[in-house]
Parts: C-alpha cells; sequence; structure tokens
C-alpha cells in the first residue's frame, strides 16, 4: 500500500512539475513579450511652401545718422525652393517718418536677392543684399539716393498660405538701419 501511495505521490508530483513547466511556454503566446518592430514615422518633408509668389505688409522703426522714425510699407516676392534651401527675389517700398537735424527719409525701398535655410519645415532663416532706394530731403533740396543694402531676417509659416517675419536691413552708404516686421501671404496657391 505504501509503494502505490509512493508511486501516487510520485506521478502527482511528476504531473504538477510538468503543467508548472508548460504554463509559462503557453503564457508566452499571449502576447505580453517584446512589441512586434514597427517601421519608424516618416520624416516631415520640407514641402515647398516657400516656393511662389507672396506679397505682403511691414512696420518697423529706422534709424539714420540725422533722426529716426517709423517706416511702414509693403513686399512682393517670389521664391524657388530645393528641399531645405530657399532661393528667391523681392522688391519693397515703404513710407518713411525718419527726421532729424533738418534731413528727413520720406520713403526708402530696395530689390534684393534672398538666400534662406530652413531650420525645420515651417521655420526659415535668410540673408538677404541688392539695391536700395531712400528719398532724403535736406537743406540743398530731396534727392532720391541709390545704396547697396544688405540684412538678414526669419521667417516663419502661420498658416498654410501666410508667414510672419522679422527682419535687420542696412543701407550702407546713407547709414540707415531698419528693423521691421512683417506678414507675407502666398498669392495663387
Amino acid at each position: 500500500m505504501q509503494m502505490k501511495l509512493l508511486r501516487g505521490g510520485v506521478c502527482g508530483s511528476l504531473f504538477m512539475a510538468c503543467v508548472a513547466m508548460a504554463a509559462p511556454a503557453s503564457a508566452a503566446d499571449l502576447g505580453g513579450g517584446a512589441p512586434p518592430y514597427a517601421e519608424p514615422p516618416p520624416e516631415v518633408p520640407f514641402t515647398s511652401v516657400w516656393q511662389g509668389l507672396y506679397g505682403g505688409v511691414h512696420l518697423g522703426y529706422g534709424d539714420a545718422w540725422h533722426g529716426d522714425g517709423v517706416i511702414g510699407g509693403a513686399q512682393i516676392g517670389y521664391n524657388w525652393q530645393a528641399d531645405r534651401l530657399v532661393i528667391g527675389a523681392e522688391a519693397d517700398i515703404s513710407l518713411s517718418d525718419i527726421d532729424g537735424h533738418g534731413t528727413s527719409v520720406d520713403w526708402l525701398g530696395s530689390v534684393r536677392g534672398r538666400l534662406g535655410f530652413l531650420l525645420d519645415p515651417r521655420l526659415m532663416a535668410y540673408a538677404t543684399a541688392g539695391v536700395g532706394f531712400a528719398d532724403v530731403d535736406d537743406w540743398a533740396g530731396s534727392d532720391t539716393e541709390t545704396d547697396f543694402v544688405y540684412g538678414f531676417g526669419l521667417e516663419g509659416k502661420v498658416t498654410e498660405g501666410m508667414t510672419a517675419r522679422i527682419e535687420y536691413l542696412a543701407y550702407d552708404d546713407l547709414d540707415i538701419d531698419v528693423v521691421r516686421a512683417g506678414l507675407n501671404f502666398k498669392l495663387g496657391y
């Protein structure tokens, strides 16, 4: 009788050991292990939001050796985009309240090239240079001066068809510095 109990106990113990060892193996099939491999999300493309015709308005501050004042005006331009690189041309005109020491600047404008680099799809840093014009009134009369103008700026996408910018321009020989903020609207997109 003891032999039967011993044999039954050994068989029962072996059975329980087999069940205990099989339980983790079947639990591995329940999906509790490592997640399956998934492709990483695609990179956000540098879309051509910057390419095309645009027009806009700006408002800012001008400082010259003979005075300072508020400026405001409009710009129009065209950009070409190749991945992160943006190349463009822009013309602008501003009415000016720069006045002091018997000299005033009634208006100023420029025709410039722009070279930009996209820091991300929504933000561009750019440098700009070209020909500037300014109507300068002083004791000798009124004269339209031509000058080399250069500067830099940051422009960011606000919506699909609108960007906001801040830029600095320097009119070299006329010694006029301009800081202005503006909005551009993509035309015909």
